[in-house]
């Protein structure tokens, strides 16, 4: 018999589509399977800061209604209302709520 499964998937909390994918971390070199989100387009809040060398932008998710901050290896100049694109965006759950992360962000033109 299955015990219950309270860890929600990426999915149920972000409500995107996702799917499997091999990943390497670059910590350990250890090959894991990841679920992630391979393409999301968000508005971005206009905030970006620097922590640990990545950057985390703030980001709001008009089509779910969320709120929430993804962290990425690069720096794009942003501001209130601009369309951001992150690919492969992964996340986990953390006592204080959750963290994301992505593999690259972009700016989408404006006539886009």
């Amino acid at each position: 018999m299955a015990q219950p499964n309270w860890n929600p998937r990426l999915k149920d909390v972000l409500g995107h589509d996702t799917k499997e994918v091999p990943m390497i971390s670059p910590r350990t070199g250890n090959e894991y399977r990841a679920e992630i989100i391979p393409e999301l387009k968000v508005i971005s809040t206009g905030s970006i800061e620097e922590v640990d060398g990545k950057y985390r932008y703030s980001i709001v998710d008009t089509t779910k209604s969320l709120e929430y901050a993804i962290k990425v290896e690069t720096k794009v100049d942003v501001k209130f209302g601009m369309v951001l694109v992150f690919k492969n965006v992964r996340g986990g759950a953390t006592a204080r709520g959750g963290w994301y992360s992505a593999d690259s962000v972009q700016v989408v033109p404006r006539n886009a």
